[in-house]
């Protein structure tokens, strides 16, 4: 039997996107060159809204708390968003723009390499 990339590995990709986008916004202020990073954002939240219903399915199997499961993804996202609108705004307030990329893609790499250690059922 032929085994596939896990689904620990397709969220990884989408995790790693993350650091890459905020690194890269630092480089260009062109309105072609935004709307192109942009991209990769698509791409990683396509992967995560997949991916992370797939994961919370398999965790929850034979459970019954499926909806409960999406609902915590649901939370946690929403909670993600709006501290780092508010992180990001003071920071861009008191260092400017670049360092508040930057302090938005490290803390993405941080999570990424979190997760990288992370005993996931593949």
């Amino acid at each position: 039997m032929r085994k596939g990339v896990g689904h620990k590995t397709i969220f990884l990709v989408a995790f790693v996107t993350l650091p890459i986008r905020g690194f890269l916004f630092t480089l260009t202020d062109s309105p072609f060159g935004v709307v192109a990073i942009q991209l990769l954002d698509g791409v990683a939240a396509g992967i995560f809204g997949v991916i992370s219903i797939i994961i919370a399915a398999d965790l929850m199997r034979g459970t019954g708390r499926f909806n409960f499961a999406q609902r915590l993804v649901a939370l946690s996202t929403g909670l993600g968003a709006g501290a780092s609108n508010l992180l990001s705004g003071f920071v861009v307030q008191i260092f400017g723009y670049t360092i508040g990329f930057m302090t938005l893609a490290a803390i993405a790499l941080g999570g990424a390499r979190l997760f990288r250690f992370i005993d996931a059922r593949n």
